[in-house]
């Protein structure tokens, strides 16, 4: 079967991920979430509404719109972790609508090398290369679309969010780190733009994917994200990605709906970020078991040629 062919992973990849019980599988990310059980539960959790009445704005002690609390713009269910473009469901993979507000057209515009790379990450027997299923970080799109917390301290903004991902972000440097510094999750420094938190990303690696079905961008990145604060419940979310070594032009791409605030019924906070991640995994060895029967036993996903 053509890799084209495969935009659920419609085997081993998906249904490992999907159903695992690793830091990487979607059952793990379900839980931090709330959820319990995998995707079947997932599909017949409720839409999130959020608590009543809606207020204004909340602001801190400069005039600032305060985003603290628990977020989650998934409506409790995993629809686009495997594909960020609009897709159909099947294979425990629930159907979803396209992240991309632009282009218009709801596609990410790869250049033609990065399209085949991006197809050649989504078939099957790739699935092991994907960094998440080594209990390894998280993109920062990818780890978006699970329930999350926001605080301030000092002048920094705090977003911890699924599988014990921290990421500070200060607010007041100005410049961002020595090209030579490259994190998992880049540098990221904050600003205001009225109402707007900004905040500008560089320094990446460039290994991380930012879905199951092999979305990427190169360490030249610059990610800009933008929060805004609708009213008391509901926040704006928008990630921009700027990388002229893998993208024809620059694209944005949102939540699957606006963030919204979460609470249990008893009014308590709806958030858990439990770690699920162990060694010994059998989901995990299956992909591997995979990926050596297609590229050979001493493949391995830092090293295999099909990727330089």
């Amino acid at each position: 079967m053509r890799t084209t062919s495969r935009i659920l992973l419609a085997s081993a990849a998906a249904l490992a991920i999907a159903a695992g019980v690793t830091s990487a599988s979607m059952t793990a990310q379900a839980q931090g979430l709330g959820a319990g059980g995998g995707p079947a539960a997932q599909a017949n959790r409720k839409p999130y509404v959020p608590p009543s009445p809606t207020g204004p704005v909340p602001r801190r002690p400069d005039g600032k719109p305060d985003l603290t609390g628990y977020w989650d713009g998934s409506e409790g269910v995993l629809h686009n972790t495997v594909i960020l473009e609009e897709h159909p469901g099947g294979f425990g993979v629930q159907a979803g609508k396209s992240l991309i507000i632009d282009p218009k057209d709801g596609k990410i515009p790869y250049q033609p090398w990065a399209l085949v790379e991006r197809d050649r990450r989504r078939d099957d027997a790739n699935g092991y290369e994907d960094h998440v299923g080594h209990c390894e970080f998280y993109d920062i799109a990818r780890v978006h679309q699970f329930a999350k917390e926001f605080m301030f301290s000092g002048n920094n903004f705090i977003m911890n969010e699924t599988q014990h991902i921290t990421r500070v972000v200060p607010l007041d440097r100005k410049e961002h780190l020595p090209s030579s510094i490259r994190l998992w999750e880049g540098d990221s420094i904050g600003r205001w733009e009225g109402d707007t938190l900004v905040v500008d990303t560089t320094n990446l690696l460039g290994r991380t994917r930012m879905a199951l079905g092999g979305d990427f961008y190169s360490s030249n990145a610059h990610i800009v994200e933008r929060f805004t604060m609708v009213d008391s419940n509901t926040i704006d979310w928008t990630l921009t990605v700027e990388d002229p070594t893998v993208f024809t032009r620059p694209w944005t791409l949102t939540s699957y709906t606006p963030l919204r605030r979460q609470r249990t019924p008893e009014g308590t906070a709806r958030f858990d970020n439990e770690d699920t991640c162990h060694e010994g995994n059998v989901d995990l060895a299956h992909l591997k078991n995979t990926y050596e029967q297609a590229h050979g036993p001493d493949a391995h996903p830092t090293t295999n040629p099909s990727k330089k």
